[in-house]
């Protein structure tokens, strides 16, 4: 088992530092709901699937010999007040590639299956995604 250390310190009201290994970065945490500094918690949540939907793409890819000139993904993050929690991500993986469709639907399979942030949020948040094939660069 691998165990991360993160640490989260007020540095100013509204502003915190993390710190992870010897990366620094500015989190938002304002009391107000308004964040100005940086991005909000729940938009940190919608960070954490997008980055590690990419990560395994890449490593999927990889492993099934796809090759794409395009990898991004688009996520939508719905909060709700009361009780205050992320209800629900909907999440699209665009993709130019050459491949069979076929192909792209095990590889959509795979990147999900060895996601560590959407197997750990498929049981406490709905998660609705899909993968498409894109023709033109976007985002």
């Amino acid at each position: 088992m691998r165990i991360y250390k993160v640490e989260e310190k007020l540095v100013q009201d509204g502003i915190a530092v993390t710190s992870a290994r010897d990366i620094r970065i500015l989190s938002d945490v304002k009391d107000d709901g308004i964040h100005t500094y940086g991005l909000s918690p729940a938009e940190i949540m919608g960070n954490a699937l997008g980055s590690c939907l990419l990560i395994n793409a890449q490593r999927i890819s990889k492993k099934m010999r796809i090759n794409f000139s395009h990898l991004s993904a688009e996520l939508q993050i719905y909060w709700q007040k009361d009780p205050p929690k992320v209800s629900k991500i909907e999440y699209v993986l665009y993709i130019k590639t050459e491949a069979s469709d076929d192909q792209l639907e095990k590889f959509f399979h795979y990147t999900l299956k060895y996601s560590t942030a959407y197997n750990t949020l498929k049981d406490s948040v709905e998660l609705i995604g899909n993968i498409k094939r894109i023709n033109e660069g976007i985002l």
